[in-house]
């Protein structure tokens, strides 16, 4: 069996299930070796609700993750969902003497960055959006340029301090050291999409059982990301009240015949099906299904629609709609988002430049965020003081680690 240090493991924590994958260097690429999916618990709409129960999941899909692969698991990068999380945009300004230099640029985004933290809240992410040079040229890299004043736009997410000590003492539990930890969309965005569309300004949807997680991006970097409280559960839920059956009958009727987009629907079908008190047998028509399971998504869009519209986003979003999560592989989900904002839309898929494996991992929906984990890179690798938290306390004892094994 391997050491514990030779690989690094992502742990991708949903609301109904955990995905681990465990990878390693190959030449540019990172070369995906071991994967597992095992049923979640102690996670409600996206955050952690009871501790013990999710260690032992976790404990559990790690143990035979090792077993299957013959490796040991001892470095992790994990997500984040937290619907109270904010963002807040930072900047920073200095004078320059002729030449920029790196502690120019230290100087310049320490200054972006020294925001207070609100109570109760912690920075997860603090991401370069920009460099201007003399209030004029917006550059990616400024040192060794000429100038007289520089300047820098930050993208900083911060994230409930509970929710962060709850991941923390949970891997603790297992133990598992932390290498990062990531929002989820940020982590999703690594994964599938394009640095064109990135350039372009597009909307990122992870619809996600628990919660439905979006992040904005253009040319600059990331300027928007949130959490929305509702997911595939409420869709299921929605069912499960309009035809009075159980929540376990609901998702059977969702997965086996459900559509998002009623319209489309020409030959319709009944459905056999059994209420919550009586079990004798009822029917449903699918076209009845697929109304009930539309409005839920709208319900979804109308809330993203409002969120976007109050940070006067929808105006920048000329790359369209990337879809993601298992809310997005229903059944006509693509066609509704698409004609709801009137934009392009496409299901993301992995991107095959920075990542190779089995291509049924690949290809499985369900992996995108541990491998979005994966592939995360700190935005500001150069400045000690803007780091995610995964590289402080805790986490921060195990940089020198990953430094030469990964």
């Amino acid at each position: 069996m391997a050491g514990r240090n030779d690989y690094i493991a992502s742990i991708d924590i949903g609301t109904d299930k955990i995905a681990v994958l465990v990878a390693e260097k190959e030449e540019e690429k990172l070369r995906i070796i071991g994967n597992n999916i095992f049923p979640s618990d102690g996670v409600r709409k996206g955050s952690i609700s009871a501790i013990d129960p999710l260690s032992r999941a976790i404990s559990k899909i790690v143990d035979q993750t090792q077993k299957s692969f013959d490796l040991e698991i001892g470095l992790v990068r994990v997500n984040l969902s937290d619907t109270h999380l904010t963002c807040i945009d930072g900047y920073g300004k200095v004078p320059i003497r002729e030449v920029v230099t790196s502690d120019d640029i230290d100087k310049v985004l320490e200054t972006a960055s020294a925001i207070p933290t609100p109570t109760n809240k912690e920075k997860l992410h603090t991401i370069k959006k920009k460099f201007i040079i003399d209030e004029d040229h917006i550059v990616d890299n400024p040192e060794g340029m000429e100038a007289e004043v520089l300047e820098s736009k930050v993208h900083i997410v911060t994230v409930s301090s509970v929710s962060m000590r709850n991941i923390e003492n949970c891997l603790k539990k297992c133990d598992l050291m932390v290498d990062d930890i990531v929002l989820d969309p940020i982590a999703n965005s690594e994964a599938i999409l394009t640095q064109e569309e990135k350039d372009g300004g597009v909307c990122l949807i992870d619809f996600g059982a628990g919660v439905t997680s979006y992040s904005v991006f253009q040319e600059e970097g990331i300027i928007r990301s949130g959490v929305i409280s509702m997911g595939g559960d409420d869709v299921t839920q929605e069912i499960a009240f309009a035809f009075d059956t159980s929540l376990e009958e609901a998702k059977r009727l969702k997965e086996d015949y459900g559509h998002a987009k009623s319209s489309v629907i020409k030959d319709e079908q009944f459905v056999e099906f059994v209420q919550a008190a009586n079990k004798d047998p009822h029917y449903l028509s699918s076209l009845q299904l697929s109304e009930v399971i539309e409005e839920a998504y709208l319900n979804i869009l109308s809330t993203l629609k409002n969120e976007l519209r109050h940070h006067n986003l929808e105006v920048n979003i000329k790359s369209g709609f990337v879809l993601c999560g298992g809310g997005a592989q229903a059944l006509g989900c693509e066609k509704l988002v698409r004609e709801f904002f009137t934009r392009r839309v496409k299901i993301g898929v992995v991107q095959r430049d920075r990542v190779s494996g089995l291509e049924t991992i690949l290809m499985d929906y369900r992996y995108t965020g541990s491998i979005g984990l994966l592939l995360h890179q700190e935005d500001l690798p150069q400045v000690d003081f803007i780091m995610s938290k995964g590289r402080n306390g805790v986490m921060g004892k195990i940089k020198e680690v990953l430094v030469g094994n990964f």
